[in-house]
């Protein structure tokens, strides 16, 4: 944990028996995050030495993103809205940002978002 925020390590399966990193996200203490583009199953574990992996969670609907809950293990497949505004997002290949705005047509063919992306150089 780094000041008040906690890391994440993700990897992601299409069939449960080979894995892949997805990437490290932080996020604050009991906060969930969310998932761009997972595969239908994803685990995570703390970041550390002897941190045991999650249960796999496999996809549950057809939408572009995944909602992950820490304690306990969770996955919600869903439309982000105003009530997910904020909380930190995994893109396929490491990037982490966080979402600022989510807009989608109601029969979901297209989608508008905005991710806020931060940096910070150690010396």
């Amino acid at each position: 944990m780094a000041g008040d925020e906690v890391a994440w390590v993700v990897e992601a399966s299409k069939d449960g028996d080979h894995w892949r990193f997805f990437g490290k996200l932080w996020t604050k203490p009991g906060e969930p995050a969310l998932l761009h583009g997972a595969p239908r199953l994803v685990r995570f574990r703390p970041h550390g030495p002897d941190t045991a992996w999650s249960v796999a969670l496999e996809r549950t609907g057809d939408h572009p993103m995944s909602l992950l809950s820490f304690e306990p293990p969770g996955r919600e497949d869903l439309w982000p809205d105003e009530r997910h505004t904020g909380f930190p997002v995994l893109l396929p290949g490491g990037e982490e940002g966080r979402l600022l705005r989510f807009d989608h047509t109601p029969d979901g063919r297209r989608w508008t978002w905005a991710v806020e992306f931060r940096g910070l150089r150690h010396p």
